[in-house]
Parts: structure tokens; C-alpha cells; sequence
């Protein structure tokens, strides 16, 4: 799928998620690029409360988000 997010070389975005699940291994997963931060930040809080254990409330996710900016260069 082609993209045109801020192609004019302007910021984008990507939420940077880590889950803990108990007795699992740890793993960290990147979603974007995004043209706003809030796209990004609805991505980890979204990660947060689908990864939050009905019992006890707690969350077995965490996440950032992180900014770039877009560079293009001809190839």
C-alpha cells in the first residue's frame, strides 16, 4: 500500500509498544509511521487497555512514541 504521510519532509510519527505478559518473554513492536502524534498515541493506548487483565486491572503494556523526519532522496 502506498503512503503520501508528509512527504514534503516534514515529521511522522510511530508508537513504540512493549508487553510483559506474566511467565511469557518480554517483546516490543513499532506501528506507523503516522502524520500526527496523535495517531500514534491512540495506537499505544489502545495496546494499553487490550493488553490489561480483566481481574486485576493491571496493564501488560507499556509504549512511546517516537519522531522522525522524512528525508527523500532520488534513488
Amino acid at each position: 500500500m502506498a503512503r503520501n504521510i508528509n512527504a514534503d519532509g516534514g515529521d511522522v510519527y510511530r508508537a513504540v509498544i512493549t508487553s510483559t505478559p506474566p511467565g511469557k518473554p518480554s517483546s516490543t513492536w513499532h506501528e506507523g509511521p503516522y502524520a500526527k502524534p496523535g495517531a500514534a498515541r491512540a495506537r499505544v493506548s489502545f495496546w494499553r487497555n487490550h493488553l490489561t487483565d480483566d481481574e486485576t486491572g493491571k496493564s501488560y503494556a507499556t509504549g512511546h512514541i517516537e519522531k522522525a523526519t522524512t528525508l527523500w532522496e532520488r534513488v
